[in-house]
């Protein structure tokens, strides 16, 4: 990916996991895909899917939470689910908890996405943070979205990075950073630095919307693949471009000569989020390396068979 992936303040791994079906939840997609830019998903309607046509460069498929539209998000499951539906990457997200352990997890409460309120009636608000990895392995992070998913347990970090081992499936991962976690940086670098093997090779990226954290990230983590989320001014890529190897942008204001900007500078453009065919055509025309989407099938079927991975840009 980004050169092999990029790091920003939110870290975002690509990992690799095996097949499951189930089936495809729009609704879901349509809440998480518009949580961050709705005027851009009303504008682009709902339409009967078109032939899927080749497009002229690689485009990774990268599913957002692993796939939020088809499994529980941040879980094995959703990300082998999404490795069958033709996903390149599962982007996923990573918080720290009380006991200094990286699990993954998008918000910083647990009560959306597990039984935390149930197994712990009287802890609320349920931070992350706030609970050990002990805790956490207790808690059912599957149910919510389906019984066919009962018993999905939250993974860490190290398990995300061993389900995708093996495969051709990379990570990107999404360091989150509350403010009552200053350090969770030097966690991930540590816990990075011990599973060198299982990420090595273009295997993972990471990314936040701390650009500078990911800057300190890249030093204290030599060769690991950096990206920084957010749209920064194109006079500023080329300073960017000396530590960071892509950048993760917002699909709103984003445009074709922006990309080949970034290009010129050597770095991979990735954008999110994706779920509707005419939308994922536009952004594929920009020349955009990558596509984050809730939905990995469909972005497949309107992107059809892709030329193979080129080389590095840097």
């Amino acid at each position: 990916m980004y050169r092999s992936l990029g790091v920003a303040t939110a870290v975002t791994l690509i990992l690799t996991a095996t097949p499951a079906l189930a089936a495809p939840r729009d609704d879901l997609a349509d809440r998480v895909g518009r949580a961050a830019h709705p005027a851009a998903h009303r504008a682009a309607p709902r339409v009967a899917h078109r032939a899927a046509h080749r497009v002229a460069h690689r485009v990774d498929n990268i599913a957002h939470r692993g796939g939020a539209a088809h499994a529980p998000e941040n879980t094995i499951a959703a990300c082998a689910l999404a490795r069958a539906q033709r996903a390149d990457v599962c982007e996923f997200d990573v918080q720290q908890t009380k006991d200094g352990r990286l699990v993954l997890m998008h918000d910083e409460t647990l009560e959306r996405t597990t039984n935390v309120e149930k197994v712990f009636p009287g802890r609320a608000p349920w931070r992350v943070a706030d609970f050990t990895l002990a805790e956490i392995r207790r808690l059912d992070a599957g149910s919510w979205f389906s019984p066919r998913y009962r018993g999905e347990g939250v993974p860490t970090l190290t398990q995300a990075l061993q389900s995708v081992r093996g495969t051709a499936t990379r990570l990107l991962v999404e360091v989150k950073h509350p403010p009552y976690r200053p350090d969770i940086d030097r966690r991930v670098a540590a816990e990075l630095q011990e599973a060198r093997e299982l990420w090595s090779g273009e295997r993972l990226t990471v990314q936040a919307f701390g650009w500078q954290s990911m800057r300190v990230l890249r030093d204290m983590v030599p060769g690991l693949p950096i990206a920084l989320l957010g749209k920064p001014a194109a006079d500023r890529l080329t300073e960017l471009a000396r530590y960071a190897d892509g950048l993760t942008v917002p699909h709103a204001g984003l445009t074709a000569a922006y990309v080949r900007k970034a290009h010129k500078r050597g770095m991979r453009v990735y954008t999110w989020s994706a779920d509707r065919s005419p939308l994922i055509r536009r952004l594929v025309s920009y020349g955009v390396d990558g596509i984050m989407t809730n939905r990995p099938d469909r972005l497949h079927e309107v992107t059809g068979p892709r030329p193979a991975r080129s080389a590095s840009r840097r």
